[in-house]
């Protein structure tokens, strides 16, 4: 069964909300200067308010790789993503640091975007639009990647579903989707939850 993430956790209240409905991951935004960041005392706090059957993800752009890894050993995230220009060395000396899955996310724009993805030696790699337009990329490019991946960008309770009848992705990742007026809100991530599952009781 595709699992969720539901990424950009930054109140308390949005804690509250993935720990009623139970996705498989939930996500923090740990670099600047993006709108959805949290210091790493809120996340630590969040972290500790989250059900132990949900995964924590730490979201890094182009941090150095000891800094990233110092999250995961202080038990705030389990999960690295990056989203940034970090390259195979960067990915070969997180390794070397920590054991915690890494995640690394690419801009889809064409076939060449698509075989970056497929080489890269990241636990998982994320496809995206990149933009954090709420906007999807062309999923035709996806056909051939060959590998499991993770889906995001432009994913709502209204696509994600027929997103996941048509590529069969490992995991859905849903931010803005998830949102009202740029804030995570409760019965979206319950109707979304609902779709991956197939629980319409949810919807």
């Amino acid at each position: 069964m595709t699992k969720i993430k539901i990424c950009g956790m930054m109140r308390t209240s949005d804690i509250d909300a993935v720990n009623e409905y139970l996705p498989d991951y939930c996500g923090f935004v740990l670099s600047r200067p993006f709108r959805r960041y949290v210091s790493r005392e809120a996340a630590k706090h969040m972290k500790s308010l989250l059900d132990d059957r949900i995964k924590a993800v730490g979201v890094f752009v182009d941090t150095p790789p000891d800094e990233a890894a110092s999250y995961v050993e202080d038990g705030i995230i389990d999960i690295i993503q990056l989203h940034g220009h970090e390259d195979e060395g960067y990915i070969r000396i997180l390794r070397g640091l920590t054991d915690a899955p890494i995640f690394k996310a690419f801009q889809i724009k064409n076939e060449q975007d698509i075989k970056w993805a497929q080489q890269s030696t990241a636990d998982m790699v994320m496809l995206d639009n990149g933009t954090g337009s709420g906007q999807t990329f062309d999923w035709t490019l996806i056909r051939d990647i060959g590998r499991p991946f993770a889906l995001a960008g432009g994913l709502n309770e209204k696509n994600v579903a027929d997103a996941i009848k048509r590529f069969s992705p490992e995991i859905v990742d849903i931010s803005s989707g998830a949102e009202t007026n740029g804030m995570k809100d409760p019965e979206k991530i319950k109707m979304i939850i609902g779709e991956v599952r197939n629980d319409k009781t949810r919807v």
